[in-house]
């Protein structure tokens, strides 16, 4: 078995990384995450049940690790440039519950809703809100003014809280 997880690191660690790179901007981030998806892996060996398939296994343990990443970053105090953030518009959804498995449900559609986004609302969005970035220095990185930062993060917050609603919507119906 570990030469199991040997060959699956050698053939999927830079698909991998690439993956967690996709939806953690900082490299050093990315690198933890992968190592312990592997280390999870590798602890898992002695698992009652075999992992029949190790790939899709590792891409499931990779997305549950970024959920908890993003989750153990502190909600940022709101400044003058900053109205709102991810934090807030789940909690404002309503969606929320003591129920973990609704929590999880919810972070996972704010993460899927995330995903979707195009790529410079989405950059934005995560260095500013997640990574505490200021849109200055957002604006210094990318190149970019910070009305249009301010612009696309007022975008992907309205698609996040339709998103939110949609799924409200859904569930007020299924009770």
């Amino acid at each position: 078995m570990s030469q199991r997880i040997s060959d699956s690191y050698r053939a999927e660690h830079s698909r991998l990384l690439k993956f967690i790179r996709s939806k953690v901007s900082r490299i050093e981030d990315a690198e933890d995450i992968v190592q312990d998806v592997f280390y999870q892996a590798y602890s898992s060996l002695n698992a009652l049940e075999p992992i029949e398939d190790m790939v899709a296994w590792l891409y499931s343990v990779a997305r549950n690790r970024i959920i908890d990443w993003y989750r153990k970053k502190k909600p940022l105090a709101l400044s003058p440039d900053d109205e709102i953030g991810i934090v807030e518009i789940v909690n404002d959804s309503g969606l929320l519950s003591e129920d973990a498995i609704t929590r999880d449900l919810v972070y996972e559609a704010v993460m899927d809703a995330i995903e979707e986004l195009p790529v410079e609302q989405r950059s934005v969005l995560i260095m500013q809100c997640l990574e505490g970035l200021t849109f200055r220095e957002i604006a210094a990185i990318d190149d970019v003014s910070i009305n249009t930062l301010i612009a696309r993060k007022r975008y992907a917050i309205a698609f996040l809280r339709k998103r939110l609603e949609s799924i409200r919507k859904i569930i007020d119906n299924k009770k």
